[in-house]
């Protein structure tokens, strides 16, 4: 009702030549584009606090250990690292916000001592839209780029505005079959040290609509033979 309320009062202004004042609060602070009632598709990250699901990243570097190596002798320990330009947060806003609010209440405790806290954070790899084109005909490809294919996730080019850092990301497209996890306290460390950043979220309901997409293609099942339907007549 309050919003009905609020968008009646805009349009009657509007009508009338009146002047509505901008609100002053963080313009990230909320998915919703106050003036028109619309939501936006995109909110500028926050700079600090609790990473969010579908907050898009840049610079992610994933330490991997080399195939062959034996753990036990630190002398042949190899590590791998695979860079990802584009990462998309996948674990749910619930988890994230618990476990961001007991690392700063108790941080010199192990964050195994307390069930709040997510020793692991779900990312997807993200590659450009345009890399990505190449691999796909046509008809493929229009079902990517209007989330009709299972496995990818479009999103829209997100402009200087929508970006903590102001400069705006390409095409991207979330890639479901290829997922990673980051320690929790390494993921917060790289971006407070300005290797990983904070770029952009999804906001409502386009984050809903991500993660279901998400979970809906973990959650296929594959059958032996699908049912089959008698000639007619």
């Amino acid at each position: 009702m309050r919003r009905l309320l609020k968008r009646l009062r805009y349009l009657l202004a509007r009508q009338s030549g009146l002047r509505l004042e901008p609100r002053t609060s963080d313009p990230g602070s909320s998915s919703r584009n106050d003036r028109t009632g619309v939501s936006r598709i995109y909110v500028p990250s926050a700079n600090g606090g609790a990473l969010r699901q579908g907050e898009i990243l840049t610079g992610v570097v994933q330490a991997v250990v080399g195939l062959g190596t034996r753990l036990a002798d630190v002398s042949e320990l190899r590590v791998n690292l695979k860079a990802h330009p584009y990462a998309v947060v996948v674990t749910q806003d619930c988890d994230l916000d618990w476990d961001f609010k007991t690392r700063q209440e108790t941080p010199d405790e192990p964050e195994s001592s307390s069930p709040k806290t997510v020793p692991n954070i779900l990312l997807c790899e993200v590659d450009t839209a345009e890399r990505l084109r190449k691999d796909f005909n046509t008809k493929t490809w229009n079902q990517v780029k209007t989330n009709k294919n299972e496995r990818y996730h479009f999103l829209q080019k997100i402009g200087p505005e929508e970006d903590l850092h102001a400069q705006g990301l390409p095409e991207l497209a979330v890639d479901f079959k290829r997922y990673f996890t980051l320690p929790t306290g390494e993921l917060y460390y790289r971006i407070q040290s300005g290797e990983a950043r904070r770029r952009c979220r999804l906001g409502t309901p386009y984050v809903e609509h991500f993660a279901q997409r998400f979970h809906f293609f973990q959650s296929r099942i594959a059958l032996p033979a699908e049912h089959e339907s008698e000639p007619s007549g």
